[in-house]
């Protein structure tokens, strides 16, 4: 037992919780960023492939040192071959966690090599277990709710003569903060500012840098070096509508920002 070990790691992006169990694999509770994204349960597998059509009873086997707790059924599960003999998924990953929680030991039950003999159980220990599950729980909180690919293409548009965020942007703009500092594919973030065609072209040239650096506020952590952000101010440069009207000068006071990726 006091080998048994939990490792949490994540951010906001992904949190990750793992549990090695000696001469079998490794099972790990995952979830990553996005509002539909759900917790996944894995159990890694270094063993033989078990046959097709191969289920597994699981149980939450109280330990010895809980005689008042007792052992219940949990169900039953379908093993598949290849690197995870394991995978659950939203509910029946929550119904894992919580066996461990209470100090039960979720416990996979199944045949293997076809002998009655060989029948394989393989547990999740629960000791060690809470503070990395209160890590863990911590990390799922802190999630931003969106993939990479809903924040690599943004405009953002601005009252006339401002140069501040608007509050309907600062929840995606704060999203991809976290992707520009943790994930390695993002590489260079370009930001583009430009203004309607009021005021002079010097005042709206410096107006454009303003909310360009108002945007790059948001975007850059700590830790996230200068020279991953390509900024160019247009001032009223590149109008996309037309400036004689106050429908069209509102789209024209924008930033523009895209995202350049390491396939």
């Amino acid at each position: 037992m006091d080998e048994s070990q939990w490792q949490f790691s994540g951010n906001p992006l992904g949190c990750y919780l793992n549990h090695d169990i000696p001469l079998y694999g490794r099972a790990e509770f995952s979830k990553s960023a996005g509002k539909k994204e759900v917790l996944s349960f894995n159990l890694g597998y270094q063993r033989h492939q078990v046959a097709t059509n191969t289920f597994a009873n699981v149980r939450g086997i109280a330990p010895s040192w809980q005689p008042n707790s007792n052992s219940r059924e949990l169900g039953k599960i379908k093993l598949t071959s290849g690197k995870h003999i394991v995978k659950s998924r939203d509910k029946a990953s929550w119904k894992l966690l919580n066996e461990l929680e209470v100090g039960r030991f979720p416990t996979f039950m199944y045949q293997d090599f076809e002998q009655l003999e060989d029948q394989v159980s393989v547990a999740l220990n629960s000791v060690g277990f809470r503070a990395e599950y209160d890590k863990f729980l911590d990390c799922l909180a802190s999630l931003v709710r969106y993939k990479l690919p809903e924040l690599t293409k943004m405009t953002l548009f601005f009252d006339f003569d401002k140069a501040g965020i608007k509050d309907n942007y600062r929840e995606r703009l704060e999203a991809l903060s976290q992707y520009i500092k943790y994930d390695p594919s993002v590489q260079v973030v370009f930001i583009s500012g430009y203004t309607d065609s009021k005021g002079p072209r010097y005042y709206n040239h410096k107006l454009s840098e303003r909310r360009i650096n108002s945007v790059k506020k948001l975007l850059q952590l700590d830790g996230v070096e200068d020279s991953r952000f390509k900024t160019q101010p247009h001032g009223e440069k590149n109008p996309v509508a037309t400036n004689r009207t106050s429908k069209g000068r509102a789209k024209n006071r924008r930033v523009i920002i895209r995202i350049a990726q390491i396939n």
